[in-house]
């Protein structure tokens, strides 16, 4: 436990993490060990007079202590080399070095434990033509070892490249999404109070109610511009107090027609995004007695919540800020791989939103 543990700490020194194989892949390889180590012997005899000398017991025994050496030897060039040229990116460096090491070490490993065991222990001479095959058996497992470690430390990197990279897309995405939720309060703010000083030169009485309605229109904004998400009955009931107050100025001039059915009311969307859409219907186009502006709110076949008005451009656009419908498109981006659709006609402009459902 005490030789464990001391491998254990001396990985993380040469590695700089605690996920070191010896910790991790302990089990795996000593059951490696036995099972190699038990089969060697029935393919090849180590020499000839050993055969006659000991039994396959004893040859097993033998074997068990070669392929003990020879994989922690391959196990611990793999672990020295990962923790000089670490990461993905030094692979190339890595197997470079690693092969020839584990090639020099295996075989001179393996030819001096032969020859102290034929000298020492058999008591016979060394005979290099008889002891090559043992060398070379074990240097091809070793490298079958060493690419089994290094393959599935490159394929660890790999999946911690792509967690990160996909990390930092994600935070980037969320960082540009708070940017776009940022920019709906004083848009909105903007507007309503270039509407509210229009209305006070015309009607002050009016101008008192549509501030009491703006108060409680901007509340909601307040509550709720920090969410991804809202029901679209929430957003719905909100740009029907939107559209008090733009009524209160258009007067008669502007007609919106509702068509969404109670079953879709549970469905999620951007919160002030039917809001956005309204507006920038109301400052694209022409709102007078000659041309009155319509505008429907409804739920098409594809259950996409659809915002389509009749198409009477300004020559002109002033105070546009530029940030209202591609602003919805963005945040749609980010919470979702349904697209937005536009669809302009001659007679008409229509933007399709797609429903989201919320677990």
């Amino acid at each position: 436990m005490a030789w464990e543990l001391f491998k254990c700490y001396f990985v993380f020194k040469i590695m700089g993490n605690y996920k070191s194989i010896f910790c991790n892949e302990l089990y795996i390889r000593w059951i490696g060990i036995t099972v190699i180590g038990c089969l060697f012997p029935a393919f090849l005899d180590i020499t000839d007079s050993f055969v006659v000398k000991y039994s396959y017991v004893a040859k097993v025994g033998f074997s068990l202590f070669y392929t003990a050496i020879c994989w922690n030897s391959a196990v611990w060039i793999t672990c020295y080399f990962r923790g000089i040229y670490q990461g993905y990116a030094q692979t190339r460096w890595r197997i470079k070095y690693s092969i020839p090491s584990i090639i020099l070490m295996i075989f001179a490993v393996n030819l001096g434990l032969a020859y102290l065991i034929d000298v020492y222990i058999m008591d016979c001479p060394f005979i290099l033509a008889e002891r090559w095959r043992v060398p070379v058996l074990a240097t091809i497992c070793s490298l079958a070892i060493f690419a089994g470690y290094e393959g599935a430390y490159v394929y660890e990197q790999l999946q911690a490249s792509m967690l990160e990279a996909q990390k930092f897309q994600t935070e980037h995405i969320k960082s540009q999404f708070e940017v776009l939720k940022t920019q709906i309060d004083p848009h909105f703010l903007f507007n309503s109070l270039n509407t509210l000083a229009s209305i006070i030169t015309e009607n002050p009485s009016i101008a008192v109610h549509f501030a009491e309605k703006l108060s409680q229109v901007y509340r909601y904004i307040l509550q709720n511009k920090d969410k991804e998400v809202v029901s679209l009955s929430t957003e719905i009931n909100f740009v029907k107090s939107y559209i008090f107050l733009l009524q209160t100025r258009f007067e008669q001039n502007l007609v919106v027609h509702f068509e969404v059915e109670d079953a879709q009311l549970d469905a999620h969307i951007p919160p002030l995004s039917l809001q956005i859409l309204v507006e920038n219907a109301i400052k694209h186009n022409v709102v007078s007695n000659d041309k009155p502006l319509h505008i429907w709110i409804y739920i098409d076949e594809a259950t996409r919540i659809v915002v389509r008005n009749t198409l009477q451009l300004k020559r002109s656009v002033k105070d546009s800020t530029k940030i209202g419908l591609d602003n919805v498109i963005k945040r749609y981006q980010y919470l979702t791989e349904r697209a937005v659709e536009i669809l302009p006609t001659a007679q008409d402009f229509q933007v399709s939103l797609p429903l989201l459902r919320v677990a």
